[in-house]
């Protein structure tokens, strides 16, 4: 068996698993639907861990040694060889379109509409920030030699923020919504590999910066909230990122 056919499966079995262990215990023990309850700090600190892992993963393929990238990139390009698909543009997106269309038809999520949207924008805030200081820092080359910002892969990172959303107001209502939100997010991750715009460390990197921007932004905000002096609203531009912070005395 080739190098690809043992990792391919391993990547996205990782990808997948790692997003439904991090809920997991939400589904055993979910939180209190209300604004004012934020998630336990069990759950808190678990989500945290598997992000720190796969971060570090992500880190370790790109930098230990332990991985040859290139040699991996080469049996993918040799087992899949000219993928032509447009899917991964679309899929980074999706489940943030599928979590607001459900607020136009009225269901509920976990929180009211405009706390999702505060939430969402810290949260991509976090995402393309840490993503595009990253990729100026390191600049590294793209598998196809297009370009020098390879680490971590954008669309993966943005496509975990978004499954990573979508979950956190709805997964526990529909669980089905979580897997379909992660799933569009492997397959991303997956075909900038078959594609050759990235290594698979850039993927993993990537997975990882997007579930813990989520993750981030909501244990922020519920901190926040009950500070009731504190006002943040994000700024989300072309290209631009910030914060307009207002406290009462």
């Amino acid at each position: 068996m080739t190098q690809t056919k043992k990792i391919i499966p391993l990547l996205t079995t990782i990808l997948l698993l790692f997003s439904h262990f991090s809920f997991s215990q939400f589904v055993k023990n979910p939180p209190i639907p209300n604004e004012n309850h934020p998630y336990n700090k069990n759950n808190n600190k678990l989500a945290l861990h598997i992000a720190g892992g796969v971060i570090a993963t992500g880190l370790l393929l790109e930098y230990s040694g332990i991985f040859d990238k290139k040699e991996f990139q080469d049996d993918v390009l040799r087992q899949f060889p000219n993928v032509k698909t447009s899917i991964d543009d679309y899929f980074q997106y999706t489940p943030i379109a599928i979590g607001l269309g459900l607020n136009a038809f009225g269901v509920r999520g976990e929180h009211k509409f405009t706390h999702q949207l505060k939430r969402l924008a810290f949260a991509e805030a976090i995402c393309n920030a840490t993503v595009f200081t990253i990729k100026s820092q390191t600049k590294h080359k793209r598998p196809d030699g297009s370009a020098m910002n390879s680490f971590p892969s954008g669309h993966t990172a943005q496509a975990f923020c978004a499954a990573a959303f979508l979950d956190r107001e709805y997964g526990k209502q529909y669980p089905w919504l979580r897997w379909l939100g992660y799933g569009m997010a492997t397959t991303t991750g997956v075909c900038r590999i078959l594609k050759n715009r990235h290594w698979a460390s850039d993927v993993v990197l990537g997975a990882g910066i997007g579930y813990l921007s989520v993750d981030l932004s909501y244990r922020l905000f519920d901190r926040w909230e009950k500070n009731k002096n504190l006002q943040i609203t994000p700024m989300v531009g072309n290209k631009t990122y910030g914060l307009n912070i207002v406290y009462k005395f």
